[in-house]
């Protein structure tokens, strides 16, 4: 993701003086005919689900149909230990929500990546076929599984990162 850095202007408001301070901004550069998704409330916003998916929208069609990559969070991953297996799903395969789309094998126990809506997988991430210790080392980063293609609103199936730590650490979202 690129940055601008952009600078508050300097004010003053019944006497105090606010300082100029840089502050990052996301620049987006859509293609031609794409459209911002208003079903997060930023394109780069990452999103969590109480089974400890994350998703990550990297292509928007239009308002309701967009590519999301999806993986499993720290959280998950630490609970699951040293990943040694990742069964995909074959691409173009559709799910409905709920339903297993990925097996991850770890030496600790066996678990899934689930679908959270309907959807369709667009393409898998092949470097965990060598090395699914990539999950173990950036769970949220280059250890993401599957992109698929969601055609409706993510916002009742998921939650802001803080929201979602909160749960994990009063056990409110289970293990």
């Amino acid at each position: 993701m690129m940055a601008r850095v952009a600078l508050a202007s300097r004010a003053s408001y019944s006497g105090l003086v606010c300082a100029a301070k840089p502050f990052p901004v996301p620049v987006l550069r859509l293609k031609s005919g794409q459209r911002n998704v208003r079903s997060f409330s930023s394109m780069w916003d990452r999103r969590f689900t109480k089974t400890h998916e994350w998703i990550q929208i990297v292509h928007s069609e239009s308002d309701a149909a967009f590519i999301a990559r999806v993986g499993i969070s720290q959280f998950a991953q630490d609970q699951l230990g040293e990943i040694q297996v990742v069964e995909f799903p074959k691409v173009d395969t559709s799910f409905k929500p709920g339903d297993e789309m990925v097996s991850i094998e770890s030496i600790k126990t066996i678990s899934s990546c689930n679908a959270v809506s309907e959807c369709h997988v667009v393409e898998v991430n092949k470097a965990l076929e060598e090395d699914p210790s990539l999950i173990n080392s950036s769970p949220e980063g280059d250890g993401w599984i599957v992109e698929v293609k969601f055609t409706g609103g993510l916002d009742e199936y998921t939650m802001d990162r803080a929201v979602y730590e909160a749960g994990c650490e009063d056990g409110s979202i289970p293990p």
